[in-house]
């Protein structure tokens, strides 16, 4: 049974847990703030981009870009942006959870390019081969340090070396509700964008767009400002989300720390008391001995 100094310590080491989690939920919750003002404010720009580039593709659907024909999907790359650190709830098992989802729902070769050191030992742990990884880029995310990403993807999907490669990254919603996304990127596909942009109410019809100086230039300038935008969308996304599962996972270990706190407080008064209460009735029984 544990005594009254054992408690005494167990509650000092508790409360000096709680206050760690609450400066961390405190640094956390400014950390999301920034992420969430800079994914939001990219968001209408990424959007548009995509809207445009695809606009473009059902204008002109005779157009045979490489960039932008289906193929037959026996090789594919995956770009994995998840994060560094721990210590951030279940963004990690969330996101990885629907990764193996979707790789047991798919057929063919699947190799990764990561952004972030929790993406890499992923890939690693279901032994697939990694042809890059870009921890650094979550440090200091700017829309200059993607381009070195999109050029390898570009090159990968132009040289025939992969036939689709798709984005797999956390959404960020609100502050309760983050949810991870696999979506493809290369080839633009003809079905997703009329999908979208009938959602979007932006459907556009053929005969009335006049391309200068013609689809194939305006795509071959496009596509990689676009996919850079994609890109550096996911990551801020994929930022906003960890932090503010990394702040909601911190207040809950607060909370439980707070709790715990309460209980060995209470447990160390009434282990106390007992033993006042014990020293009483001693000392009644010690006097009534004497004076019998």
């Amino acid at each position: 049974m544990p005594n009254v100094a054992d408690i005494r310590r167990r509650i000092k080491g508790v409360k000096s847990t709680g206050k760690i989690t609450r400066a961390m939920e405190m640094v956390s919750a400014a950390k999301v703030r920034r992420a969430v003002a800079a994914a939001t404010a990219l968001r209408p720009y990424a959007e548009e981009a995509i809207s445009v580039l695809r606009q473009v593709r059902l204008a002109f659907p005779e157009n045979k870009h490489p960039l932008l024909e289906t193929r037959e999907t026996n090789k594919r790359i995956i770009l994995l942006v998840s994060g560094n650190r721990g210590l951030a709830g279940t963004f990690y098992a969330q996101l990885f959870r629907t990764l193996r989802a979707h790789l047991s729902d798919i057929s063919g070769e699947v190799s990764f390019i990561t952004i972030g050191k929790k993406s890499d030992a992923q890939a690693k742990r279901m032994e697939k081969d990694v042809l890059a990884s870009f921890p650094d880029i979550l440090a200091l995310p700017m829309a200059e340090s993607v381009r070195p990403v999109a050029k390898m993807l570009l090159d990968e999907y132009r040289s025939g070396r992969t036939d689709r490669i798709e984005v797999a990254y956390t959404n960020f919603f609100s502050m309760m509700r983050q949810e991870p996304v696999i979506r493809t990127i290369l080839p633009i596909s003809s079905e997703e964008a009329e999908s979208e942009l009938e959602v979007s109410g932006r459907k556009p019809e053929e005969g009335k767009y006049a391309i200068e100086p013609g689809p194939d230039a305006v795509l071959e300038t496009m596509v990689p400002r676009l996919l850079e935008a994609e890109i550096f969308h996911a990551i801020l996304e994929s930022n906003a989300s960890q932090e503010a599962a990394r702040m909601m996972a911190m207040r809950s270990a607060t909370d439980a720390a707070t709790e715990m706190a309460e209980g060995l407080t209470l447990a160390y008064n009434q282990l106390r008391q007992s033993k006042i209460t014990q020293e009483i009735a001693e000392l009644s029984a010690g006097k009534a001995a004497l004076e019998g």
